[in-house]
């Protein structure tokens, strides 16, 4: 191998290096990617989601998405309850926070419930896993 050829290799490896750490250490959060018409996350409740929604305090946030194309927000979150102590639990609470709901209907192992408040439209879906129960939630802003 010449000593160029050698040169050009360390270069690239570094170039590459920086790039990957660069990548790495960027630390995407939703408001680092403001200018992204769609955003993924995990473990955190999104902005579009009010601070006074419901959420069980047995519950784990999963992954979200924050759509600002189509102006639909969702969060997954994994409960520790069964499905109908979570959807009573919903609907309880969404009535308690001044949220009008829909319709609230389903069957043994999956349920959904419709809800407003102001600009704010949404929609809860729940699936039982077990003793636990599977939500994923879905907001449009008007």
């Amino acid at each position: 191998m010449t000593d160029r050829s050698m040169s050009l290799r360390i270069v690239t490896a570094v170039l590459v290096a920086l790039l990957g750490s660069t990548a790495a250490c960027s630390g995407d959060s939703a408001l680092d990617t403001a200018g992204d018409p769609v955003v993924f996350g995990e473990g955190e409740r999104p902005p579009a989601i009010p601070g006074d929604f419901p959420i069980p305090g047995n519950a784990v946030i999963g992954s979200t998405m924050i759509d600002r194309t189509n102006h639909r927000t969702e969060m997954a979150l994994q409960v520790g309850s069964d499905l109908e102590a979570t959807v009573q639990y919903f609907n309880v609470g969404l009535v308690s926070q001044g949220y009008v709901v829909g319709a609230s209907h389903g069957t043994a192992t999956s349920w959904t419930i419709s809800f407003s408040r102001g600009e704010l439209n949404g929609e809860i879906d729940f699936t039982a896993a077990g003793d636990a129960t599977q939500v994923l939630v879905s907001v449009n802003e008007i």
